[in-house]
Order: structure tokens, then sequence, then C-alpha cells
């Protein structure tokens, strides 16, 4: 009898590591779309191609971390890395050798030693003595300790503590250098410093800024309605995007005219539980006659939204259009890897995994040159999808009502039992005391 337990739970276990088992195969019969795109004929330098979700893959795929896109040349999987374009500031600190520290004059210098083989470094920081202060900074460099060029001149750093807040700026960019040898010149303050300040910390940096990618998806407007927004008159404008997308900013498109309302903008898919997504003043003033309304706010997905627009006695504004924007969400991969191509994109699989391969780990966060931008074709349905069956509770749901039914009566008879050994022990305990008090 122990045999079929111990059975069926080795044959639980072993389908479990097949699951789990590095390099499995999956089962493209579970993702529901595919689109193809040309392999890349003339690749840039880096090698790299890319193209970027569009509306029918973000509205399709778990968007939100891209986690069931999967890349295919044939049979083979084609590795690659989905990068959410925002603007992105990085800096990684250098391991310096200072040396020459000393003053001369009202000024202090430092000069440091960044190793034979330096990499790129353009920003340093500069950590004075006192409060209250505005030096001059200057940043030299040189290729062997005895020519020096200058990087940086007459930049400024300063503290200012007021009320118990403290405001500075101690960093000082300079053009990417490699130099090995990094000199660095801070002057007194006239006004504070009777002597030459003091340097007590230097920290180097290779800053680099990461550009960030838009994309926008235009919205169909439907017809203002006149409603009241906290008693006030209104009008009320409902934009559908066509898809669930990303969206972290919406812009207006409208004609002339100054203007002053204010405005509340909800995420309205499920118009019951509207989600709040900004609130403020829709202006336009003398100094920008022209400019178009654009309302910014944490990312939110979503296909519908709701526009109300306090009015008061004032002629509605003429909203001609309404786009949403978002980072953008580009998939980077090897050229080499799709071969002769095409390449298709399978997604639209709720199930999926993230794929996380090595790849990410070898790409920088400035690729340069930029990829190759490939263009997605058609959204075009897999013909070899099977849907995943229903869960047992879902296809047969009378069980569940049975199985309550069921464990009811046994709860049920567990506690007449109790309830009769309860009384079988009370019985007799009671019946005796009342014989010794007679």
């Amino acid at each position: 009898m122990t045999r079929i337990p111990l059975a069926v739970g080795a044959a639980a276990l072993c389908a479990a590591l097949w699951a789990q088992a590095p390099g499995t195969p999956e089962r493209l019969s579970a993702w529901q779309y595919f689109k193809e795109v040309q392999a890349p004929q003339a690749p840039q330098q880096t090698g790299l191609a890319d193209f970027v979700l569009d509306r029918e893959m973000l509205n399709a795929s778990r968007a939100h971390a891209a986690a069931d896109v999967r890349l295919y040349a044939g049979a083979r999987e084609i590795p690659y890395v989905l990068r959410v374009r925002r603007q992105v500031d990085t800096s990684t600190p250098f391991t310096a050798r200072e040396f020459n520290r000393g003053t001369e004059g009202g000024v202090a210098q430092a000069s440091y030693d960044l190793g034979e083989r330096p990499q790129q470094h353009n920003e340093v920081e500069i950590e004075t003595a006192g409060d209250n202060f505005r030096r001059l900074v200057e940043v030299q460099g040189s290729a062997d300790g005895v020519e020096w060029s200058t990087l940086a001149s007459g930049a400024i750093v300063f503290r200012f503590t007021a009320h118990g807040r403290t405001v500075e700026q101690k960093s000082v960019d300079y053009p990417v250098s490699r130099y090995r040898y990094l000199r660095i010149r801070v002057e007194r303050d006239s006004q504070v410093d009777r002597a030459a300040p003091e340097l007590k910390e230097l920290r180097i940096f290779r800053a680099v800024r990461v550009m960030g990618e838009t994309v926008a998806f235009q919205g169909s407007v439907e017809s203002r309605d006149v409603d009241r927004v906290n008693g006030r008159p209104a009008s009320i404008w409902r934009v559908d995007f066509g898809a669930r997308i990303p969206i972290e900013r919406v812009t207006l498109s409208m004609g002339g005219g100054l203007y002053s309302r204010p405005f509340e903008l909800d995420a309205n898919d499920d118009p019951a539980s509207p989600t709040p997504l900004a609130s403020g003043t829709l202006d336009r003033n003398e100094d920008q006659p022209d400019k178009q309304p654009v309302i910014e706010f944490p990312e939110h997905f979503a296909r519908r939204v709701k526009l109300m627009v306090t009015d008061d006695r004032n002629p509605p504004l003429p909203i001609s259009g309404v786009a949403a924007l978002s980072a953008a969400r580009e998939v980077v991969f090897e050229a080499r890897a799709a071969g002769a191509g095409p390449i298709r994109v399978y997604y639209g699989n709720p199930r999926a995994l993230a794929p996380r391969y090595d790849l990410a780990a070898r790409l920088p966060a400035q690729l340069t040159p930029p990829p190759s931008r490939l263009t997605l074709g058609p959204q075009r349905d897999n013909p070899i999808y099977r849907p995943e069956p229903l869960p047992f509770s879902e296809r047969a749901p009378w069980v569940v009502y049975v199985v309550l039914a069921g464990a009811s009566v046994v709860l049920a008879a567990i506690l007449l039992s109790l309830l009769r050994a309860s009384k079988s022990e009370v019985g007799p305990t009671a019946g005796s005391q009342t014989t010794l008090t007679a």
C-alpha cells in the first residue's frame, strides 16, 4: 500500500524537476500571438539590433516586464534584453592614489594617479571644510605628471546653511578624459577664508547620462459630456487609446486662447472604480500663447482615461486630440544570433516566466553606436496555440459544493461525538456528588 503514494510522489518530483530544468525547451503552443521582423542586413558596429514594443504587444504581453516575449530564428531561441528607456544618470567611482597634497598661497591642491590604464573619467567630487563659502576650482590632467592640461577652470563649489537646512554643490564636471594623472586646485573664498581651504575628501567618477526614448500613442476622443465637478459646471472628456498601455504623460491638442481651468484626470478602465492619475490647473498665458498642455504623473497602465475640466461660466476648451506618452520598451539582441532571419517574436502567455538571459550582464548602459532599429510586422495568431485547460475547480464547480457539504457533515459528526463524550464524563461525577450529600 505504501508503494502507491511513493510512486505518485516520485512522479510529481520528476515532473517538477523537468519543468525547472535549465535549457528545457518551452512549448510555443502556450503563446497566443507572434509578429515577424526581418533580420538586420547591415548591423551597426556594436553588432546589436533592436525594436520597440508596439501597442498590440503592450496590450497582449505581460507589459510591466515583458516576461512572455520570446525571440526565435527558426527553432533557435535568441537571447535579448528588455530596456525601459527612461533617462538614467549613473556614476561609477574610481580607485585613485593620492600624492603631492599641499597649498600654494590661497590655493589647496592634490594630485591623483588613476593607474597605468585608466578608464574614462569626467567628474570629481570635492569635500572641503567649513560652511557658507563659495570657492573656485580648477581641474588639470596629465599623461606623464609633467605637462598638465586644463580640463575645467572657474568651476564653483559652495555650501550654505540656514535654519537647519544646507544647500551645497561639490561636484565638478569636465570633458571625458583618459589622463592618468589628475590635479585639483581649490581657491580660498576671499570673504570667509583666511588661508587655503582644507581638502577633506576627493573622489573621481565616470558619470554617464543615458538618454531616454519616448513613444506616443494617439487616443480616440469621444464627444464632450456636460456635468458638474464639486458642484461647478465642467466638461467631461473620455479618451480610448485602443489598448492597455503604459502612460506617464498626456498631451492635449487644442486651439488658441488663454485660459486657467482646474482639472482632474482618472484612469477609467473600470468606470465604477476610476483611478486618480493627476489633478491641478490647465493654463495658458501671454508668455506662452501657443503652449500645449502636458499632464505628468507616475506611470500607470490603462486603456481609457477621463479628463474633467471645470469651466464655470467659460466656454469649453477646444480639445481636438489627446496623446499618451511613455518610456519606450526596447528589446535589444545580437544581430548575429538572428542569422538570415526572419525573426518571430512570440508574446501573449500570461503564465510565462521572465527568461533572464546572460546577455543583460554584458551590455553597457550606453550603447554606442545605437543598435540597428527594426520594424515589427502585423500581429498574427499562433497556429499551434493551445490554451491551457481551466483548473478542475472551474471545469467542475459543483465539486466545490460537494466537498464543502461533505466537510460540513464530517465537522458536525465530530462536534456531536465530542458533545456525547462530554456528557458521559459529566453525568457520573454529578451523581456521586449527590449520593455523598445525602
